[in-house]
């Protein structure tokens, strides 16, 4: 008997030190979030585009045909009672093609919605300064001509949402989040060439995709959370 209790006490003991070990995420710390691995390029016909590549090419690919790049995110359950706070989204771009110098045109970001699955649609692809009126549009020139190119696998630079950027990042996060009752599913995001159609000539972007291989290579959505802004949040002091 004296073996076998001291066989359970260790194996208690062994049970506190893992759970004791393990990472409490508190309101307000922030958490990482890398693309699913399903994430890919896509063609203007709507088939996927190099699907098991570490790079996404947004722009001319095989004129007349182009790309784009849609990134699924798992999307979290929130401790009940708590909102997204803050977000920002973060991706490495490794090259730009820019052979005809002045016609290269900006990148848009969108939001494209929620899904039970990170399942990429044939219609998820759009090209076009206009903006798509089935998507919700984040950030106009997410990329530009003078995006930096990553020079390290760990420190970028990388490409990120402007603070107009990261507002409206976060205000898409919290409408489709719909109170928790979309916890769990994913939120699909695209990065489309911003002209349409798509002209001529070797011209485009090369985002890094969750198959590069670094841990700061892969596309990131960071967020914070914690309970609703007061009442008072916006709150103006009257004139007398």
């Amino acid at each position: 008997m004296h073996y076998y209790a001291h066989i359970m006490k260790s194996l208690l003991s062994l049970a506190i030190c893992f759970f004791t070990l393990q990472v409490t995420v508190h309101a307000g710390d922030p958490v990482h979030l890398n693309a699913d691995p399903g994430d890919s390029g896509i063609k203007s016909d709507g088939t996927l585009l190099d699907t098991d590549s570490y790079q996404a090419r947004i722009g001319e690919y095989f004129y007349p045909s182009a790309g784009a790049y849609i990134m699924p995110v798992f999307l979290p359950s929130l401790p009940k009672g708590e909102v997204f706070t803050s977000a920002n989204l973060r991706m490495q771009l490794i090259r730009i093609a820019n052979e005809n110098n002045g016609t290269l045109a900006n990148c848009d970001l969108y939001g494209l919605g929620v899904r039970a699955t990170a399942k990429i649609e044939s219609t998820d692809y759009y090209e076009g300064a206009k903006p798509d009126p089935k998507a919700t549009l984040i950030q106009a020139g997410f990329l530009t001509p003078t995006s930096p190119l990553r020079t390290d696998g760990d420190s970028g630079p990388f490409v990120t949402t402007s603070p107009e950027g990261e507002k409206a990042l976060l205000a898409y996060l919290n409408k489709i989040y719909e109170g928790g009752k979309n916890g769990g599913k994913y939120v699909i995001f695209r990065v489309s060439y911003a002209v349409s159609p798509v002209p001529e000539g070797n011209n485009a972007y090369y985002l890094l995709t969750e198959k590069a291989t670094g841990d700061n290579e892969k596309p990131q959505l960071t967020y914070t959370s914690g309970p609703p802004p007061g009442p008072f949040t916006n709150f103006k002091t009257a004139k007398p």
